[in-house]
């Protein structure tokens, strides 16, 4: 009673206040022809109420969309509640689809030039005149034009050329699966580096390989050994990465690098310091201390450093020593370019969580719909079901459950009149 008592109140007060676009309440001639007996206030509440709940459910962005007025209230007052929630969610994606296409409408109007010049600053690629110009290349000749991209922007950076350091000195220790996945992770290091408009000189340093790990490099390392078809004849780019079995300190000197480790005490500082022109990373299993990545650091008796994932990533399908070599260049390709450490992390976020299912947004829009049934059912039936059980024996059933939503003032009308005050 309390309940009817305060939505009566609020219908009233919206009615003598000047209509808001998010009222959704009916008029006061609406409540003073349709909502007088008792068992229609009662039941106007639920309805009322199943409103308020599609508005915390699904927003009230989306319930302002729906365009209710004293019309779409007379439909809902004569339907049960199954029938409203077949209604209202058809209704909701009927205006879901009207907002799409007037957007698209108003996106025509714009001129061609206009919408590609958005597009190019967005970052997209633009194929057209003044913009991206598409090259029709394949196989060979394709990659003759990267190796001469590739080797044209590491010239370019001249004594800027920053170093990316792959630590290789547990590679031996390591089962043949794990090596496998570890030259992998090199061979897609020097793909994403060879595409790059800032590419690292990359270098493999430690690397001392027995026979079984030749053979296994020789299938992955496409880069230094070159496709099995083309084995013979291969010709290493100039610039590829430099696999060497020599120590850390030949490629630049240890003061002027940063040794990551998932296991350090200090975090990787926010700026890059001036002194820094690397980074070293190690393959290694962080698991077990003998193959880790901070033993290999105290070898090298250096000071190691771990980038802050925990303080920005709260996935709990996020791990730190999941992180691939070229995940790693990406985030410091920000960071050496003058990004802070957070900075370069957020830029990455899409490649370092794991991509959403497709079927992910579906799942969540069937459970908001399973989440709005149950509670108009508990609304509906965990209370006074008097009037609901009397009107449907009085009403005849309607010959289709699903009204089109495009049209309700047309619906009402053509359907007979059953005005509350009539029935006994």
């Amino acid at each position: 009673m309390y309940r009817t008592r305060v939505l009566l109140r609020k219908v009233v007060t919206s009615a003598i206040q000047p209509a808001s676009s998010s009222s959704y309440m009916p008029s006061a001639a609406f409540m003073y022809g349709k909502v007088r007996r008792p068992g229609q206030k009662e039941h106007f509440v639920k309805v009322a109420s199943e409103l308020e709940l599609f508005k915390d459910v699904y927003g009230l962005e989306a319930l302002d969309r729906l365009e209710i007025k004293d019309e779409t209230w007379e439909v809902l007052m004569e339907m049960g509640w199954d029938e409203r929630f077949i209604y209202l969610i058809d209704l909701m994606e009927y205006r879901e689809k009207q907002n799409k296409e007037s957007e698209k409408s108003s996106i025509k109007k714009e001129l061609i030039s206009e919408q590609n010049l958005k597009l190019w600053r967005a970052g997209n690629m633009v194929y057209a005149r003044n913009f991206h110009s598409l090259v029709d290349i394949y196989g060979p000749d394709f990659r003759r034009k990267i190796d001469n991209f590739y080797g044209r922007n590491i010239l370019k950076q001249g004594e800027d050329l920053r170093s990316f350091v792959v630590d290789c000195r547990f590679m031996r220790e390591f089962s043949v699966k794990t090596q496998a996945y570890f030259t992998n992770q090199m061979q897609a290091l020097h793909e994403d580096n060879w595409t790059s408009n800032l590419p690292f000189s990359v270098n493999f340093v430690n690397y001392q390989a027995d026979q079984q790990l030749v053979s296994i490099a020789k299938r992955n390392l496409l880069f230094q050994y070159g496709p099995s078809s083309k084995s013979v004849n291969f010709q290493r780019h100039p610039f590829v990465p430099v696999i060497t079995p020599r120590r850390v300190d030949s490629v630049i000197e240890k003061e002027n690098l940063l040794y990551i480790s998932p296991r350090a005490t200090q975090f990787v500082p926010e700026v890059i310091p001036s002194e820094i022109k690397g980074v070293v990373i190690c393959l290694s299993n962080d698991t077990s201390p003998s193959t880790s990545s901070h033993s290999a650091c105290i070898n090298e008796r250096v000071q190691p450093y771990q980038l802050p994932f925990k303080r920005i990533i709260s996935s709990p399908t996020f791990r730190p020593q999941g992180v691939q070599l070229w995940q790693y260049a990406r985030i410091f390709r920000q960071y050496f370019a003058g990004s802070t450490i957070d900075e370069s992390i957020r830029q990455n976020m899409d490649n370092l969580l794991r991509k959403r299912s497709l079927n992910e947004p579906v799942k969540d829009k069937d459970d908001k719909q399973e989440v709005f049934r149950s509670a108009m059912y508990h609304i509906n039936n965990c209370s006074n079901g008097e009037y609901q059980k009397k009107r449907n024996d009085s009403t005849p059933s309607f010959s289709s459950s699903r009204r089109n939503p495009s049209d309700t003032s047309t619906t009402s009308q053509s359907s007979p009149k059953r005005h509350y005050r009539h029935r006994t």
